[in-house]
């Protein structure tokens, strides 16, 4: 796949996932969804205005309410605190009825961090997978390495390769999301095409770049241009190698010609031709 149609391809399939992503993320809170600590509740007693109250649900899972002291709330639905406060009220209001709602979640964070459009904090007010979290956040930004983004989850690192999801529709990389878990898109790193090229300058490092794609991305060589003496510099621990790369050969015979898999600030030099 060429450099030009990657751009576009991933806009679409960022715009496609887009709105589920924005609905998984702005849609309350399921019927099933079981409360948790820091996330803010809405109480109202029927007929009892002075005793509504907008709660926090606190680290240890309660919440301090006037009359009842002290309940239990992270853990239960809220049909079933509902339930609870209408019981522990009625001791001392008669005919209580409890309302509970949740005025916002924030007991499922996930964090999102790197080169994307919006980074930061959402929450898991349902399931979300890693491509709806990223079409949340914005998408991708142009430096983002989408090969080597990962999620953080605990202790362990889980490799997600954005561009296979993305690109070549690989749903095994599309994990499901969990609260707490930190998705990373790091910064790519850079590739350099200098000289006889229509577009010198630096280029998106990509783990399937060669030779010749790269000076294809760069638009190719100019009419002075001399590709048999195309050569690549690489910084190999502190040491430089360089490398002569036949370009004419490649582009001539592909499947004899073997082209030169580029790394991460590689140089690549396209000479002028000789007179």
């Amino acid at each position: 796949m060429d450099y030009l149609t990657r751009p576009r391809l991933l806009a679409l399939a960022v715009l496609v996932v887009g709105v589920a992503g924005w609905l998984s993320v702005a849609t309350a809170a399921e019927p099933d969804y079981r409360i948790g600590n820091d996330d803010i509740l809405n109480i109202s007693v029927w007929d009892q205005k002075e005793l509504d109250q907008v709660v926090t649900v606190r680290p240890d899972g309660k919440i301090s309410l006037p009359l009842v002291g002290d309940v239990q709330a992270a853990g239960q639905t809220v049909a079933e605190l509902s339930a609870n406060l209408s019981t522990a009220y009625s001791r001392t209001v008669r005919g209580a009825e409890v309302t509970v709602s949740i005025r916002e979640i924030r007991s499922r964070p996930v964090f999102l961090v790197g080169n994307v459009v919006r980074p930061g904090p959402m929450q898991l007010t349902h399931d979300m997978t890693v491509l709806q979290a990223l079409a949340a956040a914005g998408g991708p930004v142009p430096t983002a390495d989408l090969e080597s983004a990962f999620v953080l989850r605990g202790e362990k690192r889980i490799p997600v390769n954005l561009h296979k999801m993305l690109q070549q529709g690989d749903t095994a990389q599309n994990l499901k999301l969990q609260p707490r878990d930190t998705l990373v898109v790091p910064n790519a790193s850079a590739v350099y095409v200098q000289g006889e090229v229509k577009s010198p300058g630096q280029l998106k490092y990509s783990r399937d770049m060669t030779v010749a794609t790269a000076i294809a991305a760069a638009g190719g060589f100019t009419p002075m241009a001399s590709p048999k003496r195309v050569t690549v510099t690489r910084d190999a621990g502190g040491k430089k190698q360089v490398f002569r790369v036949n370009v004419s050969e490649i582009l001539s015979d592909p499947a004899e010609s073997k082209d030169l898999p580029l790394k991460p600030n590689d140089i690549v030099i396209v000479p002028q031709r000789l007179f």
